[in-house]
């Protein structure tokens, strides 16, 4: 907010998801409500600015679960129809998964009467994994990586169907990516509204104030302390709480922080509104103004007129009970 001036000090927010009130499911602990013991209100001439100053986030998320929609895996093999195997939730290397997804494809052929045994084969210098198994002219296999739930992407396999039928067996057709594209969490107040940010997966006016790179030092925590922090401009002018959400790139896909603590430091700041900005509020008030003054008006009319019915009723009662007599 560049050329802005401000018209007062700064507040400093420090928010720990303990403290809130939790509007998480599960074990997510990604979302809450912080109510503020008195209310941020600017003054006609202000606006609100808000910035995400720093963050403390633990890396206790899973890289591969159901949450994420990838821990499942589809193979056939000869003689024997399609199998998808579930792949327990963690966080995962390359060589980890591997090992985990050999495992389970083993005991299947086993039970498959095929006895297959297979090796995965990882290439840290140009990123590739290769797959073979122990007979491939006699028994093939074939990875269906064609549904939306499989860890291809963790693997480096595009969506098709992969076959081992030579002793070269496959290699992944693009890199290995352990974070399954997962590579940023992004920091939204929805309680908040502005529009000043608009996210490519929906085009529109987005919610997120900040996106935090992913170190992947699993099961530790790691510090975002951005050089230069992004004053996002409000458009109401009152703050009663702060809703706090953490999600993915999509905001329906939540972060599971398996039930680890997380805290985020904000500030809200103060600036003279530009003039077209006055301009509109004394319009929006005179809208107000009159709509009030219509509204007012309106139930003065309709007082009046149940109170002239009531009159009315009472001097046919009174005539009527004169006429009787």
């Amino acid at each position: 907010m560049d050329g802005f001036v401000k018209t007062q000090g700064d507040l400093y927010i420090t928010i720990r998801s303990r403290d809130l009130t939790s509007t998480s499911q599960g074990t997510f602990n990604n979302s809450g409500r912080f109510n503020l013991f008195s209310n941020i209100i600017a003054e006609e001439d202000e606006i609100l600015a808000v910035e995400l100053v720093s963050a403390t986030i633990p890396n206790s998320f899973y890289n591969l679960s159901n949450n994420n929609n990838n821990n499942t895996i589809t193979f056939s093999e000869t003689g024997f129809n399609e199998t998808t195997l579930t792949i327990p939730s963690g966080s995962y290397s390359i060589l980890e998964l591997s090992d985990k997804i050999k495992e389970l494809m083993e005991a299947e052929s086993l039970s498959n009467m095929n006895g297959l045994t297979y090796t995965f084969s990882y290439d840290e210098i140009d990123n590739l994994l290769n797959i073979k198994n122990s007979n491939p002219t006699i028994k093939n296999t074939t990875f269906n990586f064609n549904g939306d739930n499989t860890c291809r992407r963790f693997l480096g396999f595009s969506k098709k169907s992969h076959t081992i039928n030579t002793t070269n067996g496959i290699t992944s057709d693009r890199a290995v990516d352990i974070t399954d594209t997962r590579n940023s969490i992004f920091i939204r107040l929805p309680n908040l509204s502005n529009n000043k940010i608009i996210e490519s997966s929906s085009g529109k006016y987005s919610n997120i104030i900040a996106q935090i790179p992913v170190v992947l030092g699993r099961n530790s925590f790691f510090t975002f302390d951005p050089p230069t922090t992004f004053k996002c401009e409000l458009i109401q002018k009152q703050i009663n709480s702060i809703d706090v959400l953490i999600t993915y790139q999509e905001e329906s896909n939540g972060v599971n922080f398996e039930n680890a603590d997380w805290e985020i430091n904000l500030m809200i700041s103060f600036f003279k509104a530009p003039k077209l900005i006055r301009e509109e509020r004394k319009k929006h008030q005179t809208i107000q103004l009159e709509l009030q003054n219509k509204v007012d008006t309106y139930y003065k009319n309709l007082y009046q007129n149940i109170q002239d019915q009531e009159d009315l009723n009472n001097y046919f009662q009174n005539n009527l009970s004169q006429l009787k007599v």
